[in-house]
């Protein structure tokens, strides 16, 4: 007992030392957090961000080589030299409209792509060049060369921009005066045939005639070449007396022919040697058409490959010919919307600003069409279910027919009366239908009658006969075939044919189900007996009615029993009532 009184005597002092010491953390804990809590301190003001100043925009256009060396030619071929200077680092002293002059004699000596010069501001980094340098091409006359350098200098005005540099400016006449000294070759006696004439939009009207000409002459040479690539081929069949077929002959011919008929007018303008800006502006044009073309030989080729796919899957039966289908819709859309992306950048457009407005016009025009993306989007899970498929004989609502077609959009169905039923996949996947499609069988149910005068014997023999007839018939099902009496049918004994017929077929169906109820028919005639028609039995009789004797001493009788209280009802028994 002295134990546990020391033991109860020791837990005694720990509990009240923990609940002291809780005490004063709980003290000290709020006393800390009322001195130091940010809402009792003064608050600091912090200084306000400056706002950088924005960078100058240059109203000509020099922020990127490229942009300036094409508003430089744009400026010079429309005679603002005084604005075109501007794109210049003009040696001291130096006669600008020479220097004009002198330029556009060796544009035809100019050699470089000014299409596949950067358009970033800060230019691109070139072996043997400095920063802020880039080379847009060379000059070339003879055996001299000068290249063609652009420099990005700090404009007070501007900001930074890019401009032509002194040293290539300085080679100009230089090279100008080697030009002057040699003979002319036979290539500049045409090219200077081919500049003389009125000048028309900065071209002479040879140029134009010859560009003209040029472009029924290139598709001409296209299907020049395509005949002589296939001569050889096509001798070596016609002597082996083999069938011949070219890839010219298929769908992928005509493409194939506008590509190479715009590569080779495409050579041809560069030989016309058109002035420098309209060449930039026309290759870019010719290279949007090229990626067109080229967009449309893939979706042939793609064609190709879905049709050969279509033919296996219909040779073997396996289904998906619908899915197939609308793959090949949503490839020809997105080889289109490739195809378009790929030559707006061709022709000089922003495409990721293109993709970033695509982005923001979706998700705006998936706000607005829901009921379209849920019609795709069902459309779609339908024939990744395989649930229906084109050709299909289904019953869809209370309408019966076979499916004609599945749409991004819709399900077309050809009814039996050959009307067109447009329903749209969202509201199909959401609804009950029957495809009757892949039915092994289809089941025969029918119902006759034969007249009550039928013997007993005569429909033993009726019922023994039809279904050794059904077990006999190859076309139905064994061992799922009965008929049985089922009801007496007011004058008519009722009886119920069910069988199941071996075809999936609704038309061989119904050929077959008539056989059967033509041999039914012999059958039931066979026995002697006959089928029963709608009738209705009237009984006649002779009714004298009632008996008045009979009638008066009755109602004598009761008014005697009545007196005497002999006769008492039960309703005057239970109330009682007298």
């Amino acid at each position: 007992m002295s134990l546990l009184r020391k033991n109860r005597k020791g837990v005694g002092r720990l509990l009240k030392q923990t609940y002291t010491l809780s005490f004063v953390f709980g003290v000290l804990f709020f006393a800390g957090s009322a001195v130091s809590s940010p809402a009792q301190l003064p608050k600091v003001p912090k200084p306000e961000p400056k706002a950088e100043p924005a960078a100058p925009l240059d109203p000509l256009g020099r922020q990127t080589p490229r942009s300036s060396l094409i508003n430089f030619m744009k400026y010079e071929a429309s005679g603002d030299y005084a604005t075109a200077a501007r794109f210049l680092q003009l040696p001291p002293g130096e006669n600008l409209a020479e220097l004009t002059r002198e330029f556009r004699v060796l544009y035809p000596n100019f050699q470089g792509n000014i299409n596949l010069t950067s358009d970033d501001p800060n230019g691109s980094v070139e072996a043997g060049l400095l920063v802020g340098q880039e080379r847009v091409g060379v000059i070339t006359v003879g055996g001299m060369t000068a290249d063609m350098i652009l420099v990005r200098v700090d404009d007070p005005a501007a900001g930074k921009i890019w401009l032509v540099s002194r040293a290539s400016l300085e080679s100009i006449p230089k090279l100008y005066a080697r030009l002057e000294r040699e003979k002319p070759t036979e290539a500049s006696r045409i090219r200077l045939a081919l500049l003389s004439g009125p000048v028309i939009l900065g071209m002479s009207s040879t140029q134009w005639l010859c560009w003209l000409v040029s472009i029924p002459l290139a598709w001409l040479l296209a299907w020049l070449s395509t005949f002589l690539l296939s001569a050889p081929r096509r001798v070596w069949c016609k002597l082996r007396h083999l069938p011949f077929h070219t890839v010219w002959e298929t769908p992928l011919g005509m493409p194939l022919r506008w590509m190479i008929a715009i590569l080779i007018h495409g050579l041809f303008v560069y030989l016309l040697q058109p002035p420098l800006l309209y060449r930039i502006y026309y290759v870019r044009f010719l290279a949007a058409l090229l990626a067109a073309c080229f967009g449309w030989f893939l979706s042939r080729l793609s064609d190709q490959g879905f049709d050969r796919a279509l033919s296996r899957t219909r040779t073997h039966r396996g289904g998906g010919e619908s899915i197939l289908i609308l793959m090949q819709r949503m490839n020809h859309i997105g080889i289109l919307i490739i195809a378009l992306l790929v030559a707006l950048a061709f022709l000089g457009l922003n495409v990721s600003t293109a993709l970033a407005g695509l982005g923001i016009g979706g998700l705006a025009v998936a706000l607005a069409a829901q009921k379209t993306l849920e019609n795709l989007i069902g459309g779609i899970s339908l024939l990744l279910d395989r649930a229906i498929q084109v050709g299909d004989f289904c019953k869809i609502g209370d309408r019966v027919g076979t499916v004609a077609d599945i749409g991004l959009r819709s399900l077309k169905l050809r009814t039996l009366d050959q009307n067109l039923l447009v329903v749209p996949n969202g509201v199909l996947a959401q609804m009950q239908f029957e495809n009757m499609k892949d039915r092994p069988k289809l089941l025969l149910q029918q119902t006759f009658s034969l007249r009550i005068e039928t013997q007993v014997e005569q429909l033993r023999f009726v019922l023994d006969g039809v279904e050794r007839m059904l077990n006999e018939d190859p076309a139905v099902e064994s061992g799922s075939s009965r008929l049985r009496v089922t009801n007496f049918a007011g004058a008519a004994f009722e009886l119920e044919l069910f069988a199941f017929v071996k075809t999936g077929d609704f038309g061989k169906f119904t050929g077959f189900r008539q056989e059967i109820l033509l041999k039914i028919a012999g059958i039931v005639e066979a026995a002697g007996t006959r089928f029963a028609a709608p009738t209705r039995l009237t009984y006649q009789s002779a009714d004298p009615g009632l008996d008045p004797e009979k009638a008066n001493d009755l109602l004598h009788h009761v008014t005697e029993l009545q007196a005497s209280q002999a006769l008492q009802l039960s309703g005057e028994a239970r109330t009682g009532t007298n």
